[in-house]
C-alpha cells in the first residue's frame, strides 16, 4: 500500500466492523455511516454525494450495503462512485427519482437544481436548501407518481409545515421550482418520438399532471423542437428505456427546458397520438415473432 491514508466509508456499517478492519496489515481510518447522513446534491449542472460534510468520492473505498428501503440509494451511489473512478462494493439496481436525477446528472441531461436529504435532517439542512433550490421549491416522493404526494413551498415555515404533513415512511426530494406555462410529455418508443404534448395547469394547480386537471393539447410529431425531442430520446437511453414518457418543463422567463423525469407508466390518452404511439412500439416487437 502506499503511505497515503486509507480510508473507509461503511455505509451502513454492520457491526463489529472496527473488528474486520483490525485484521488488515495496515491502517484503515474507518468512518461508520448512515443513509440519514447522505445529501445528493444536484446543483448547476455539477453532482455531489455527500457522507456529512465528506464527498463519497474523496474515500480509498466505500463499503456499500442496503435493505429493501435503502437499495435505490445504494444504487444512486454506486452510479455516483462509478462515475468518480472510486472504489466501492457491488449493490443491485434499484430505482427511484433519486436514481433517476444521478442517471440524468451524469449524462448532463438539463434538470432544474435537486436536493436529497433526510427528512429527519430538514430543518438543520435549510441553509443547503436554500442554497441548492431556493424558494418556491417543489417536494416530491421518491417513488411516487401522478404528483402524489407532492408539494409546492414558498418559504421555509411552508417547507417544514408541508414535509411535517407528508408520510413518514417515504423519502422526498427537493427541486428548485421552474416558473412555467405549460411543460411538454414527449412519449418515446424504441428510440423514435411517436407523441407529443404540452400540458397546460388548471388555475391554482402547480401540478401539470392531467389527473390534477391539467389540459393536453397534441402536437404533431414534426412540430416539435429539436432540441426538446433530443432531450427525451437521450433521457430514454440513458434509463436503457424502450418505452417511456420525458416530462420536460419549459421556463418561462428563459424559454430554457428542463427534464422533470421519465415515465415507464405512461397513461394513453383516448383517441390521440399515444394510441398509435403505443401501437408503434408493440408493433416493433410483435412484428418480429
Amino acid at each position: 500500500m502506499n503511505k497515503k491514508t486509507f480510508t473507509l466509508l461503511g455505509l451502513p456499517a454492520v457491526k463489529n466492523t472496527r473488528q474486520v478492519m483490525d485484521k488488515f496489515p495496515f491502517p484503515i481510518d474507518l468512518t461508520i455511516g448512515r443513509y440519514g447522513e447522505l445529501k445528493f446534491v444536484f446543483h448547476q449542472g455539477k453532482i455531489q454525494v455527500l457522507h456529512k460534510e465528506s464527498d463519497t468520492r474523496d474515500f480509498s473505498f466505500v463499503w456499500l450495503s442496503s435493505n429493501w428501503d435503502q437499495r435505490d440509494l445504494a444504487h444512486a451511489i454506486c452510479l455516483y462512485l462509478k462515475s468518480t473512478k472510486t472504489p466501492h462494493s457491488y449493490v443491485e439496481e434499484s430505482t427511484s427519482k433519486i436514481t433517476d436525477c444521478m442517471v440524468f446528472g451524469l449524462n448532463n441531461l438539463p434538470m432544474p437544481d435537486t436536493l436529497f436529504v433526510s427528512r429527519k435532517n430538514i430543518a438543520k439542512d435549510i441553509p443547503l436548501i436554500k442554497k441548492v433550490c431556493g424558494f418556491p421549491l417543489i417536494i416530491k416522493d421518491s417513488k411516487g407518481s401522478q404528483g402524489k404526494y407532492s408539494a409546492f413551498a414558498a418559504n421555509e415555515t411552508e417547507l417544514l409545515e408541508k414535509t411535517s404533513n407528508l408520510p413518514k415512511s417515504k423519502n422526498f426530494i427537493f427541486q428548485r421550482f421552474i416558473p412555467n406555462e405549460y411543460d411538454w410529455g414527449i412519449m418515446v418508443a424504441n428510440g423514435v418520438v411517436v407523441s407529443g404534448e404540452k400540458s397546460y395547469p388548471s388555475n391554482g394547480e402547480f401540478r401539470n399532471n392531467t389527473c390534477n386537471g391539467a389540459k393536453e393539447i397534441f402536437i404533431d410529431t414534426e412540430d416539435i423542437p429539436k432540441k426538446i425531442k433530443d432531450i427525451a430520446i437521450k433521457a430514454s437511453a440513458s434509463l436503457g428505456l424502450s418505452w417511456s414518457r420525458a416530462d420536460i418543463i419549459i421556463d418561462k422567463n428563459t424559454g430554457l427546458p428542463y427534464l422533470l423525469e421519465v415515465n415507464r407508466f405512461p397513461g394513453i390518452t383516448s383517441n390521440s397520438d399515444e394510441v398509435l404511439g403505443a401501437y408503434t412500439f408493440l408493433n416493433y416487437d410483435i412484428s418480429r415473432l
